[in-house]
């Protein structure tokens, strides 16, 4: 192989593999509406040549009909004209009527089998109808033929019947001649060649038609796909490298109908508001956290700054007034930074406090717990701590029902210790036999084991309840009571890493009940 054509096979090949790339780098608006085409196009040409098929077939078979009623006319007539002795034909043969064979585009020839001619409708002795050995054969055996032949550039439809001698007659008699008829294809072939130009005509027109509304039509389809491109592509531009996160407030025209195109600029529009709820969620989760985190330290640094200006000038017991408020100030932000750090753990999943061997929930892997125990325990622990503060609210039992479930106990016994305090807090003492009471059950509920924590506090209001979960969020009637607003937050993180949930009722001035679901063992 020379050097040229090895690199003419090479460029092919590549070619060829480069087609897909191609391919591929083109819109999709352009692939659907080519394949659209293409889809119209091979419909049409299987239609264009059904219907010259059966066009055509018909037209040739209507030629061939007339072709057969000429032989049975001419074949008739001879009938009467031979006479009974040899050679049986008469002298001249005379066709009657005349008129019958100049039937436009209808030619009539009789011959004897050595090929005189006996007879010829259009009395033109230089043209004859062609008749080709294998009909020749076909009519000596005593049969009828009918064949396509071409005389000069026309095309004719022949056919061929033979001529038996009249004493012996029927189709067992001796062959003495054969009758020719011959009907022009012109036009037939005049017919087909307009109704193929026509339909070849009008499928173009209308491949083209259907790819320009094909165009249109996938258009206005995508146009919501392409808002949504659009919409995305601004938001990312909008951000930079990461540190700022860009405007999530866009959002796509809602489309009509409810087609795949409108559920997924639906699922789009979802996305961006969660993910701007998110973003707020964080931002204003920074925010409190700095709030929070700054406090205990403006008093610590405060606090030294004066103890180391005054240090001398201060008594001993003040001394220890002001590192007692520091250090005070110091456990706080340490308890402050140790549930903000479980929190971040509990986004990033890294936090394994239910799943310590295993990271799917309640698999065999993890410890069986008894959940009425965990709450007997916590439960006597925290009246022992109420009785060392001589507090009025009574911690009380409801039902225990032994329930097993898997994860970690010290995560558990935390959950129920949030709220324990979340009741404590917002439950008053009172001297009435029905109010400063907090009551704590387990219970089996199908497959669940739920937990509950009832109080008669001051209960939420109702368009608060959906926002408690919330971090650092506080209602603006508690805001002067104790706490970061975090606890709550991380009762559910823990619940939910336990394949568990927290379920809250209220009625103002009269309550609150919070339900612990997990699922049993």
């Amino acid at each position: 192989m020379s050097s040229e054509r090895k690199g003419a096979f090479f460029r092919k090949v590549i070619f060829c593999l480069s087609l897909p790339v191609r391919w591929t780098s083109y819109s999709l608006r352009v692939r659907l509406a080519f394949w659209y085409g293409t889809l119209i196009a091979v419909a049409f040409l299987f239609f264009i040549l059904l219907i010259l098929s059966f066009t055509m077939g018909a037209l040739k078979q209507g030629a061939v009909r007339a072709v057969q009623t000429e032989e049975q006319v001419v074949c008739s007539q001879i009938q009467h004209e031979l006479i009974e002795m040899p050679p049986y034909w008469p002298p001249e043969l005379v066709l009657h009527p005349l008129n019958a064979y100049h039937y436009p585009g209808i030619a009539v020839e009789v011959r004897t089998l050595q090929g005189t001619t006996l007879y010829d409708s259009d009395k033109n002795v230089s043209t004859h109808i062609p008749f080709p050995i294998m009909a020749q054969q076909v009519v000596r055996a005593g049969r009828s033929v009918v064949y396509r032949e071409h005389f000069g550039k026309e095309a004719m439809q022949v056919g061929a019947v033979p001529v038996f001698a009249p004493k012996q007659g029927g189709q067992g008699s001796s062959v003495i001649g054969v009758v020719l008829v011959a009907k022009s294809l012109r036009d037939v072939d005049k017919t087909i060649t307009l109704l193929r130009s026509l339909l070849f005509l009008v499928g173009g027109v209308t491949l083209v038609g259907a790819l320009f509304g094909g165009w249109v039509i996938v258009s206005y389809f995508l146009q919501p796909l392409t808002e949504v491109a659009s919409t995305a592509r601004a938001i990312a531009d909008t951000t930079a490298q990461g540190t700022r996160i860009g405007n999530l407030s866009k959002r796509v025209k809602q489309p009509d109908g409810n087609d795949e195109i409108a559920q997924v600029v639906e699922a789009f529009n979802m996305m961006l508001t969660n993910l701007e709820r998110a973003v707020q969620s964080q931002r204003r989760f920074v925010a409190d956290a700095s709030h929070e985190l700054r406090a205990p330290l403006t008093t610590i640094q405060g606090n030294l700054a004066f103890l180391q200006q005054h240090y001398e000038e201060l008594s001993s017991p003040e001394r220890q007034t002001v590192l007692h408020d520091a250090y005070e100030e110091v456990v706080r932000l340490t308890q402050l930074v140790s549930e903000l750090l479980l929190l971040a753990r509990a986004d990033a999943h890294m936090d394994t406090a239910l799943t310590p061997q295993r990271s799917e929930i309640g698999g065999p892997g993890l410890p069986l717990i008894d959940l009425d125990r965990v709450a007997l325990h916590t439960v006597r622990q925290t009246r022992l701590r109420l009785a060392a503060e001589e507090s009025a609210l009574k911690l009380e039992f409801d039902c225990m029902e032994p329930v097993q479930v898997r994860g970690d106990e010290e995560s558990l016994r935390r959950i129920l210790l949030i709220l324990l305090d979340n009741a404590l807090k917002y439950t008053p003492p009172s001297i009435e036999q029905d109010r400063g009471r907090i009551v704590v059950s387990v219970k089996r509920q199908e497959q669940e084991a739920v937990l509950s924590v009832s109080d008669t506090g001051i209960g939420i209001e109702a368009q608060e309840l959906p926002r408690i979960f919330e971090r650092f969020y506080r209602s603006d009637h508690v805001r002067s009571r104790q706490g970061t607003g975090l606890g709550l937050p991380i009762a559910q993180a823990l619940a939910e890493q336990g394949g568990g949930r927290i379920i809250v009722e209220s009625t103002p001035g009269q309550g609150s009940t919070f339900y612990l679901h997990l699922p049993l063992a």
